[in-house]
Formats: C-alpha cells, structure tokens, sequence
C-alpha cells in the first residue's frame, strides 16, 4: 500500500480560512485557541533539544513493551524529530505524523534533505488533533503523543486520549508523556514558571499534565496502564542533563514572553528583568523537572477488523 504520495511536495502557503496567524513581538503565533508557545525555527530548536533531554532521561524514545509494531501513529509531531528516530529504529514499520502546523516538518526535511537522513518509513499528515483523527479504527500498534499539555485544555484531554484509542488496534499501547511543575532554588527562575502556571491556566490547561496522565488512559477504559516517573535535572550541576534542561527551560520563557505580557501576567519590563535574573542564576543553582511517560493496552475484543487510512 503506498501512503501519502504526496508527503516530499513543496511546502505549502498558509491558509487563511484554516491557519489563522498573527506576529506577536516578532514571533510567528495562532491568533486562536490554547496553545501558548510560538510556531517558528526558534521554537523549533528548543523542541528538538527538549526531544534529546526526554530520550536522555527515559532512556529511549517510549516506555511500552513494543515488539515489532507494524503501524506507528505520533500526534501533534512538532517537528517529527521522533517519528524520524522511531522510523531508524524500526526499519520495516510504517510511522506515521501528523500535526495541524506542517511548516516545522517541512523546515525540518529541507534541513536534512531528501535522501538519506529522512528514513523512508516516516510520513506526515496535516490533521488537527482535536478533530477526529483522518485513520479507520485499529489501524495503529502504537500510538503516541508526547506534550500535548502545553496545547491541550482540560476538558479537551478525554477527547483526544478517546481518538487515540479508537485509531489504536485492540491489544495495542497507547502512551503519553508530559511534564509535571518544575522546581529550582533560583527566585527567577520560580516565578517566571509561576508566571507561565498562571498562563497556561488562563489558557485553560493544566500547569503540568504529567499527574493526570494516567488517570486519563485509565478512565478510558485501557488496561495494564503504567506509569514511569523520571526526574530531569536531578544529577549534578554541570553535568549534560542539567545543561540540556537549563537551556530548555530558560528558551521556553524567552519564548513565551510575547503571550504573557500580552495577556497581563507580567508587563514587559518585570518580565525582562526576570528572565535576566534567571540567566544568571539558573546555571549556578539549577533545576529539575518531573516528567512522567504513562501506557496503556488497549483490550482485546472479538474479531479484528483491518485498518486503512482514509485520505
């Protein structure tokens, strides 16, 4: 079956009607809805860094006991930086992204090039992951989202975790991964995430969704659900884990600063003025964060039915 012929096509224009942008402090923002963080190259890089301290400290890129699924789904992929490594990992699985921002995939494969770098294996569809999921039912061995939170409001989550099943083959996982609130003895660095806990709540969402996590898949209705709780950030200062995390963690507040000053949290001056303090402490007194990679299997029902996408 060939998927997505159309995957390696140009990138396309935004979309007015369906892809509503504004320019806000010089960043590239939806205009509408939850999510809080900007969508361009700068961002871009932060989530692909961010995507190496994860992989660092879970020690792999999941936590389901997979085998050899034939069927891969990432929602919301960002940039697709880890349905490209699952694809290398797993040579003879079709791993399939979607998102409803296709630039950063699209930078991302004009960076690498067409051949050799993007596995043959990896493809992406621009979908919305609060509309129903453009796949039948259980086409999918494992299906994965991972930050989802910063995006997501509360009462979305039960929407999005229930698609995610239905897309998923009866004995197969489902995973979420996802941050719970951080902590470091610097004051800066405190209140900016207090500052962004307050935002996200403005927004909606939960101020860290990791503890909610596995209530979700376990509410509905997939068994075995299990949780591993790592804590980024936690060995020594200096080390590359707490490099990786200071980083991090000192570009998602320099790039939610436009929404929060606009929105009234902080003026733009108390912000600016924070975010130096927390340069110049973060480095000396670190941080850490939790983060949690919660899994579920989907039961086992009477007669399967093939899957196949719909496009």
């Amino acid at each position: 079956m060939r998927l997505f012929g159309w995957f390696r096509r140009p990138p396309q224009k935004d979309q007015p009607a369906t892809r509503r942008w504004i320019r806000l402090g010089g960043r590239r923002m939806f205009s509408s809805g939850s999510y809080i963080l900007p969508k361009d190259q700068t961002e871009d890089d932060r989530l692909d860094l961010q995507h190496h301290f994860y992989r660092l400290i879970l020690r792999g890129n999941y936590c389901a006991p997979l085998r050899q699924p034939r069927m891969i789904l990432d929602v919301a992929c960002g940039t697709g930086i880890w349905g490209r490594e699952m694809a290398r990992e797993f040579p003879q699985t079709q791993v399939i992204n979607f998102d409803i921002d296709r630039a950063p995939v699209d930078a991302a494969l004009q960076r690498l090039g067409p051949t050799g770098q993007i596995p043959a294996n990896f493809r992406f569809l621009e979908a919305d992951a609060f509309q129903p999921f453009p796949f039948e039912p259980g086409l999918f061995d494992f299906t994965h989202a991972r930050l989802i939170g910063s995006f997501t409001p509360v009462a979305r989550w039960p929407d999005v975790v229930a698609e995610m099943i239905r897309v998923t083959r009866p004995g197969g996982y489902v995973e979420l991964v996802d941050f719970e609130i951080g902590q470091s003895p610097s004051q800066a660095v405190m209140a900016l995430g207090e500052a962004m806990g307050r935002l996200m709540t403005a927004r909606g969402l939960h101020p860290g969704s990791a503890p909610y996590l596995a209530g979700y898949l376990r509410q509905a209705g997939l068994e075995g659900v299990r949780e591993r709780r790592a804590i980024v950030g936690g060995g020594p200062r200096g080390s590359r884990e707490q490099g990786l995390l200071i980083t991090d963690i000192l570009a998602t507040f320099a790039n939610l600063q436009p929404l929060v000053v606009k929105v009234g949290v902080l003026s733009d001056a108390d912000y600016t003025a924070l975010l130096e303090r927390a340069r110049e402490e973060a480095r000396a007194l670190g941080a850490w964060l939790p983060i949690v990679c919660a899994f579920g299997r989907k039961p086992l029902e009477r007669g399967r039915r093939s899957g196949f996408i719909r496009y």
